[in-house]
């Protein structure tokens, strides 16, 4: 019998991995069938903004369900809608796969991520190490899928997806279960009454949204400098290989920061981060650069699940879902349908309001310092 890490691991690994393919390389399959930016920017923002109808939906199913089973049919409806894309001609036909793609696919960060922290919870596995193995999967992703890109051209990006995803449904069923306390202890507080949820909700939003041109348009601001796929490749998975350090050797600098303090590294890193995107084209600058992915993605993703972990586990799965579709899905959305309309105009100086919105989430900083919540990091 695998050990719980190890099957949620390998369950991460495989999502993860589509995630990888999907951001880093789906803009440029999108550009080779014709699209424009604008098009590019409306097809990847209505996928995210459409999931913030759905994944609330998601965490209240997997709350009341149980998400396992979740998990299997989000994979599999993304491996198929991913697989259909070759056969989608047109504008319309492109953006109405990809948003199912999109749709069925954010049922998995948000139910994996309260999956991972019940099972942290019970001690059943470390959540930092655990989570590495999505980060590492999509590290390799992204840098073997540079590579072969460059020599099999952009065809291969729905068919890497599909197959990812697919792996992703089949390992779903192999995860381990959590069972929830019974109905009378359950807690009926909302999660919306927590002050410090709410706080890292606008935090997240804002810095997590900021990389919205990244995820739509980094490929193709560097691909138009001149840089090849396979070297654009590693630029991505070096930003992950930051991430993975963090997340695995990170732990005691995390409890010692807190949610309040990594908020303000993830900020102040957003500023600092999309100004130089915004004007650096040299290779050697860009590889410097891209190790502050461990504090604009990563700090602020460990700091919301040190607030998550503080709500009643019977709501980890709305909690969750909540997160993942108005911090995540909405602003990163909205904001790539807003970069479509100004990168064929603006090219890479689009950044630079990327670097305003992840900057102004300093606000919300002395709030969360004052917030009352245990500021622990997860533990296994």
């Amino acid at each position: 019998m695998l050990r719980d890490g190890l099957r949620v691991g390998l369950f991460l690994a495989a999502f993860f991995a589509a995630g990888a393919i999907n951001t880093a390389y789906l803009p440029l399959w999108f550009a080779d069938r014709g699209l424009s930016s604008a098009e590019i920017g409306q097809v990847l923002g209505l996928g995210f903004l459409l999931r913030v109808a759905t994944v609330p939906g998601w965490g209240w199913l997997a709350d009341t369900l149980g998400g396992r089973a979740l998990l299997f049919a989000g994979a599999a409806v993304a491996a198929s809608s991913a697989a259909l894309l070759p056969a989608a001609q047109g504008f319309a036909a492109i953006l109405l796969m990809s948003s199912i793609q999109g749709i069925a696919a954010s049922a998995l960060t948000p139910l994996s991520d309260a999956l991972t922290l019940a099972l942290a919870a019970l001690r059943r596995l470390d959540y930092g190490r655990t989570r590495a193995y999505g980060s590492v999967s999509y590290m390799a992703a992204t840098a073997l899928g540079g590579t072969l890109l460059g020599g099999l051209g952009s065809g291969l990006v729905p068919w890497m997806i599909a197959g990812c995803y697919g792996l992703a449904a089949g390992l779903a069923f192999a995860l381990p279960s959590v069972t929830p306390p019974p109905p009378a202890v359950r807690i009926q507080q909302g999660v919306w009454r927590s002050h410090p949820f709410r706080l890292a909700l606008v935090a997240t939003a804002l810095i997590q949204g900021a990389h919205a041109a990244y995820y739509a348009f980094a490929t193709l601001h560097w691909r138009a400098a001149g840089i090849q796929d396979a070297t654009i490749g590693l630029l991505i998975a070096e930003g992950i290989v930051a991430e993975v350090a963090l997340f695995i050797w990170g732990r005691p600098l995390v409890e010692r920061l807190g949610p309040a303090r990594l908020t303000a590294v993830a900020a102040g890193a957003s500023v600092l981060r999309w100004t130089a995107t915004a004007f650096v084209i040299d290779v050697p600058a860009l590889a410097v650069v891209q190790l502050l992915h461990a504090a604009t993605f990563a700090c602020q993703h460990l700091s919301t699940m040190l607030v998550l972990r503080t709500l009643p586990a019977q709501r980890a799965g709305t909690a969750q879902a909540l997160m993942s579709a108005l911090g995540f899905s909405a602003p990163t959305g909205l904001l790539i349908w807003v970069s479509g309309q100004i990168y064929g105009v603006a090219g890479g100086l689009t950044f630079l309001l990327m670097a305003a919105v992840g900057g102004s989430a300093l606000l919300t900083v002395p709030a969360l310092a004052r917030a009352h919540f245990h500021a622990a990091a997860p533990r296994p």
